[in-house]
């Protein structure tokens, strides 16, 4: 995907080809049809060098019971991602307890995460997660949101650091994680960036959970060639947070309809068209979009240029609540050190996920200067911002909601 922008006239010239296949081919059966369930596997890829062979489609940390489970094991997925610090443990416990008493472990690669500030830590934390989620391994585990607040300063070298390669090393050894390494969303994107170039110098870091969708892969170049760099070393790439912030977009445009996608659905199926990721994780709560996005990854076909290019369009024609790529912009325009793209993070957490008890908590946790934004130039911090927050609305909403 090169990045280049599309007018209107090959955004419509996008749609017309679409439309044009698709009465060639035959009448599409609708997202997620009956018929469509079971007729054909989900596509896997393999997760760089680690080998392994995961579905296209990661169910990811939503709150879901025993019926989501089933019904997503009867529509092929085959990846699953967990945290220790999802819903305080209970996420890691009911995965673990559905994959024991339906004996499908073997079936499934399996993602735990924690957050330790030692190597010693990072030993003794898996140790909680495998009597947490009653597992006697876990296929990867990370470290979760590396490079964030809950970590100490100068955590950004850990990939390089030959302590924490040795202990990678020793994880592996002891069988009870076969692969390691981090997940990735945090802000600064510089600091991403810098942390995915210091995996790839480093070595140890077998697989990367990482924040991306079309239009930050478009705009910044220099997170393109982290991505690159790391899929060139063999780094397994999960993508994650393709939609974050978007699920206002309802309407089905014409030209993602011929091919019997929705909104979401063409996201996904543009950043599934990038072969650098193996995976993307969705965050399904609900079995409407478990099985729209499952009949989405079971029929996949790559995407035009053109066709990913349609889909940045409507990416563009759509405001977003939640910065994917913050560089700083926002809070030096205003001249505050307010936390807006925390802040509008914890408000997608808990518009969209539901998680409201856990943004709330997010929030309160925030140094009181970065909740205050009573004298900050929000107008400037929009026009700054490289997602063109409206911040005015945003925190208005938080003020209501999370604080």
């Amino acid at each position: 995907m090169d990045g280049k922008t599309v007018t209107r006239r090959e955004f419509l010239e996008a749609g017309a080809m679409a439309a044009t296949v698709a009465a060639a081919s035959g009448p599409l059966k609708a997202v997620g049809a009956e018929k469509d369930k079971t007729d054909q596997p989900m596509l896997r890829r393999t997760l760089g060098r680690t080998g392994l062979q995961v579905t296209i489609l990661n169910q990811g940390e939503a709150k879901v019971g025993d019926r989501h489970l089933n019904i997503m094991h009867e529509e092929g997925v085959r990846f699953l991602d967990s945290s220790g610090w999802y819903q305080g443990g209970q996420h890691e416990r009911d995965l673990g307890q559905w994959l024991n008493k339906t004996g499908h472990r073997k079936e499934y690669c399996l993602i735990t995460k924690d957050v330790p500030r030692t190597t010693d830590e990072w030993v003794t934390m898996l140790d909680r997660r495998l009597k947490n989620g009653r597992q006697d391994y876990y296929d990867l585990y990370f470290l979760h949101g590396l490079g964030g607040g809950d970590y100490p300063s100068g955590c950004t070298r850990w990939p390089q650091d030959r302590e924490w390669a040795k202990t990678a090393e020793r994880i592996r050894k002891s069988g009870k994680a076969r692969f390691v390494g981090f997940s990735l969303c945090i802000n600064p994107v510089a600091r991403r960036i810098e942390l995915m170039h210091r995996a790839v110098e480093g070595g140890w870091v077998d697989a990367i959970m990482v924040a991306a969708d079309p239009i930050l892969l478009r705009d910044n170049a220099a997170y393109n060639k982290a991505i690159d760099a790391c899929h060139k070393a063999g780094i397994g790439l999960i993508c994650m947070k393709e939609m974050r912030g978007r699920s206002q977009i309802k309407e089905v445009f014409p030209e993602f309809e011929a091919r019997g996608l929705s909104s979401a659905t063409a996201v996904l199926t543009a950043m599934w068209t990038d072969e650098r990721f193996a995976a993307v994780s969705s965050h399904m709560d609900n079995i409407v979009k478990l099985k729209e996005n499952a009949a989405a990854a079971r029929n996949f076909r790559p995407m035009s240029e053109r066709e990913v290019g349609a889909v940045r369009h409507m990416l563009d024609c759509h405001g977003t609540g939640f910065c994917i790529g913050c560089d700083g912009s926002c809070r030096r325009a205003a001249g505050t050190e307010t936390a807006f793209d925390q802040i509008a993070r914890f408000l997608c957490y808990y518009e969209e996920n539901g998680d409201r008890e856990e943004a709330r908590r997010l929030f309160a946790a925030l140094p009181p200067q970065a909740r205050d934004w009573a004298k900050a130039d929000l107008a400037a911090a929009s026009r700054a911002c490289v997602s063109r927050l409206d911040f005015q609305r945003i925190l208005a909403r938080a003020a209501e909601k999370l604080a």
